[in-house]
């Protein structure tokens, strides 16, 4: 593996720290070997070197909600051209894409099969290392249960292929769909403990899997060294998470003040998506909204900003997640451009950085800026402190480094 010396650059190390000018980093055998100023870090004879002038080094960006596999055939939608073909071409595309936006690590919140992840550990397909949560859990008319009112077929997963919810009741039913989604390389367990918006058979404050289901996959998540996410829109099926030993509450839309402080005190993360949300709202019939999905969708979106804030203000942790669906999943740093709005423009990007680092366990290898860590990072044209708006843009992100490697240079 070439060196890699990136040359008189700002830096933002990702975990907060006020952003340095004048840096230069080296990378050796896909690590960050050095960072310091560029008269200190030097020329090293071996090394690629790239001058950065102009440009804000970054760590890779990371996405704690994507669902690169919701293209059509399993998110319960079928047209006459739908088919695995097109299905897997259209994952392979968004994974990509995602790479190619700056996004180095994220965590699939259901719906891709686990096999995608190890053909982008093979080198089969180009994208971020992904951590896959299999097929998500859901109760029977839960919001995984894609069918209609009086279909009474099962959602069929293709092992290897498909990954469409699994629908389970009861305690031992979930605890055996758990086990098997981990034998099937989930890196943790999806399950939903709320109504949804785009789901049509539940209202959004019903709740999802009653706790003692829900304490049967915490349990085997953690026998397998791992842990739950869970779908929760509203106080209640937080609290149902948190009761049950859940890590990680998907949009947190209604979160109260009393929650608020229950996530921080057990130190449970809270993932706003709020890109999702403003672009159903933007073309709600383009995006295929019901009726009755844009009402739910207009109280998740007058409220989601405010649950935010209330979770930064009780000292909970934020992570980051778009949650954009379909194909050609383009533009999904602008869940930070939304984020930044709330928590600032650092606040936005040290939540895409080093707090999901912590949330996906893998803060000693990604996440920051520091000798010993994975080189996982990017080129930004600009300040992304004083514009955040760069980073919806992937034009704007010239130069992708993944462990090491130059995935993309448009410099």
């Amino acid at each position: 593996m070439t060196d890699l010396l990136l040359q008189n650059v700002t830096l933002i190390d990702g975990a907060g720290s006020d952003p340095q000018s004048g840096m230069s980093v080296l990378v050796k055998d896909g690590a960050i070997a050095h960072v310091g100023p560029a008269s200190e870090v030097g020329q090293p004879p071996v090394a690629d070197a790239i001058d950065l002038t102009g440009h804000t080094l970054m760590p890779g960006l990371t996405d704690a909600h994507v669902h690169f596999g919701l293209v059509g055939v399993n998110a319960g939608s079928y047209d006459d051209d739908d088919n695995l073909v097109t299905y897997t071409l259209g994952a392979i595309d968004n994974i990509n894409i995602a790479l190619q936006e700056g996004f180095t690590t994220v965590r699939d919140a259901g719906g891709l099969d686990p096999a995608f992840s190890r053909a982008v550990e093979q080198g089969l397909i180009s994208g971020p290392r992904i951590l896959p949560s299999g097929s998500p859990l859901s109760q029977t008319g839960g919001h995984g249960d894609h069918r209609g009112r009086y279909d009474n077929s099962p959602q069929v997963s293709i092992p290897g292929v498909l990954a469409a919810t699994a629908l389970v009741d009861g305690v031992d039913s979930v605890r055996a769909a758990a086990r098997q989604q981990l034998r099937l390389g989930a890196t943790q367990i999806k399950v939903m403990a709320s109504g949804g918006v785009m789901s049509q058979m539940d209202k959004l404050d019903s709740l999802g899997f009653s706790v003692a289901e829900l304490r049967a996959a915490v349990d085997e998540a953690r026998a397998a060294g791992t842990y739950v996410l869970a779908h929760c829109h509203t106080s209640p099926s937080m609290n149902n998470a948190l009761d049950a030993g859940v890590r990680s509450l998907e949009h947190a839309s209604i979160l109260d003040e009393p929650t608020a402080a229950r996530v921080a005190e057990l130190g449970a993360f809270v993932v706003p998506t709020l890109l999702v949300i403003e672009r159903l709202a933007e073309s709600p019939e383009a995006e295929g909204v019901s009726h009755y999905s844009a009402m739910k969708l207009e109280q998740v979106r007058g409220l989601m900003p405010d649950s935010v804030r209330t979770a930064r203000e009780a000292g909970a942790a934020i992570g980051s997640g778009s949650d954009i669906l379909g194909e050609r999943q383009s533009g999904r740093g602008g869940e930070l451009v939304h984020k930044a709005r709330l928590l600032g423009p650092m606040g936005a990007i040290v939540s895409a950085t080093s707090t999901n680092a912590r949330l996906f366990n893998l803060e000693d290898r990604v996440g920051v800026i520091r000798e010993g860590y994975e080189a996982d990072l990017i080129a930004v044209a600009g300040d992304p402190i004083v514009d955040i708006e760069l980073l919806g843009d992937a034009a704007n992100v010239p130069l992708v480094v993944k462990g090491g490697q130059v995935v993309k240079n448009a410099l």
